[in-house]
């Protein structure tokens, strides 16, 4: 296994068991400092808000300079954002929310380089591995969230006061932030190199009387091919959907059965597991040779009779059983919804030649909607369709959502509809070969990684110029041609034993040695 598989893959880890240590107590944490539940929705929110924000800029900023420093700083940033959860209850009740709020803002702008593992995964892989590969490393997340109740309940008796500020089961979490992120951010530094950067053809020196402006290009692209534009309402869908549970969860719950923030954790590691499950289901599917988008459509279908079931069997009085059920069902659909999602835009991107030297741009656009879905989710559910527990008493039938849930079931439904409407793209052969040299190396000992470069290196504005003729690379060297032309490719060497050692885990989960880095 290549090193930066495993850096992004600690990277994804990292992330997924920061989330989920954070969203079964984050309510409770909030009560605790004299928030309400209207203050809860907001946070959930803004930390989905700010990831928004921050997706293009991290997603430009790996345009124009690389990966290195975008991923440093965002980390950096979600350092910060856990230190500030863990000192909020040193202050007064007011500035301790805010200080809350403040470390999911800062956590949510660390959190928007998720962007960048999925625009790392189009410029080092070919078009035929995505799918597996997202798979995959979106699997290896799931693990993290499998894993993150194990922490909760390791947090359960934590009971110290330190510099003046006493950390229990709720604040210590911030801690715990702290340190998972400083992990990633070194996996990050010392093992991801950086990829060449794209050259991109012009047509001439007068671009600018020439070409529409660039951002004006990608939405219009998004706008006229369906094949780019609906993976957006889909990923949306899928956050949002994610999100529906997340935040109903934890209250209809303990309204429900009077459950905490441990049987809440325990609900949500065995999603994870299910998640898992169906990540590995979809690496081993598309390997066989199923379509991303009968994988797709697979789960659109999932997803509607899962969130069906929600709204039905969420009532007082029911077993818990048939309550964890539905949430189950959807789980297993999510998979079928990530992975296929980002492969099939990102071909269709590959296929759109004006959008040569965007790809981590139009990645951290994707991922923009994927944000949207995250912070419209919680106000939308806690205002409009999950029901007080006061409202659940004045009810005949005990429900805790209105007839507003079924706006979750409905929205999947209308992705399949338009889905099945536009079709299944079609495959192109556009010239994903390896031009072969003397030496006659195998296409899968190929890679796009190259030496680290100088930060300062790779600006946009020195990328977009005209093609020059490039000197003879020596045979170890390969090409690419694809729907844009990239740079020569440098063979990676072989990781060391000590670093295989470290990496054999992952091979437990990777069939082939060439997998990379997934809402995401």
């Amino acid at each position: 296994m290549e090193p930066f598989v495993f850096a992004l893959a600690t990277l994804s880890l990292a992330d997924s068991i920061s989330f989920m240590i954070v969203m079964p107590s984050l309510a409770f944490y909030i009560n605790s400092l004299g928030g309400s539940q209207d203050f809860y929705g907001l946070v959930l929110a803004i930390y989905s808000f700010t990831s928004f924000c921050g997706k293009p800029i991290l997603g430009r900023w790996s345009d124009a300079y690389n990966f290195q420093a975008p991923y440093m700083v965002s980390i950096t940033l979600s350092v910060l954002g856990g230190f500030m959860y863990a000192i909020a209850p040193a202050f007064d009740s007011k500035t301790a929310l805010a200080a809350v709020a403040l470390g999911r803002i800062l956590g949510g702008l660390g959190r928007a380089n998720s962007a960048l593992g999925f625009a790392y995964v189009v410029r080092a892989c070919p078009a035929n591995k995505r799918t597996s590969i997202t798979a995959l490393l979106g699997g290896v997340q799931m693990i993290g969230m499998a894993i993150a109740p194990l922490f909760s309940a390791f947090l359960t008796d934590v009971d110290f006061t330190f510099w003046g500020v006493h950390f229990d089961n709720l604040n210590s979490v911030g801690l715990l932030l702290v340190i998972i992120n400083l992990a990633s951010q070194a996996a990050v530094y010392f093992l991801l190199p950086d990829l060449p950067a794209v050259e991109v053809k012009d047509g001439g020196d007068d671009d600018e009387g020439q070409k529409e402006s660039e951002w004006l290009l990608m939405f219009r692209c998004i706008l006229q091919n369906p094949h780019i534009g609906l993976p957006f309402l889909t990923i949306f869908t899928f956050n949002f959907n994610w999100q529906f549970v997340e935040t109903a969860l934890a209250p209809a719950s303990e309204d429900v059965f009077d459950w905490g923030p441990v049987e809440v954790s325990y609900v949500l590691g065995v999603m994870a597991v299910l998640v898992f499950l169906g990540m590995t289901a979809v690496h081993k599917l598309s390997q066989s040779g199923a379509s991303d988008f009968k994988l797709l459509s697979s789960g659109l279908i999932g997803n509607t009779i899962g969130y069906l079931m929600i709204y039905l069997l969420w009532h007082r009085g029911v077993h818990y059983i048939v309550f964890v059920i539905p949430v189950f069902v959807a789980s297993g659909s999510f998979p079928f919804l990530g992975a296929p999602n980002r492969s099939l835009f990102s071909e269709a991107v590959d296929l759109t030649p004006e959008l040569a030297g965007f790809e981590g741009t139009m990645q951290a656009l994707l991922s923009m909607a994927s944000s949207v879905g995250g912070f419209t989710a919680p106000g939308v559910i806690t205002h409009f369709c999950l029901r007080t527990p006061e409202e659940v008493s004045l009810t005949n039938d005990g429900r805790e959502f209105t007839q507003l849930a079924l706006f979750s079931p409905l929205l999947s439904l209308s992705v399949l509809v338009l889905s099945c409407m536009a079709g299944e793209p079609q495959k192109e052969d556009h010239g994903d070969e390896i031009l072969e040299t003397d030496d006659e190396e195998r296409p899968d000992e190929i890679t796009l990684l190259a030496p680290k470069r100088s930060p300062g290196r790779g600006r946009a504005s020195d990328r977009r110029r005209r093609s020059t003729d490039e000197a003879e690379r020596p045979n170890k060297n390969k090409t690419i041609e694809g729907p844009h032309k990239r740079r020569s490719m440098m063979e990676a060497g072989r990781s060391g034993s000590i670093l295989a050692s470290l990496m054999m885990p992952m091979n437990l989960i990777q069939s082939n040695g060439n997998m990379i880095y997934e809402d995401e």
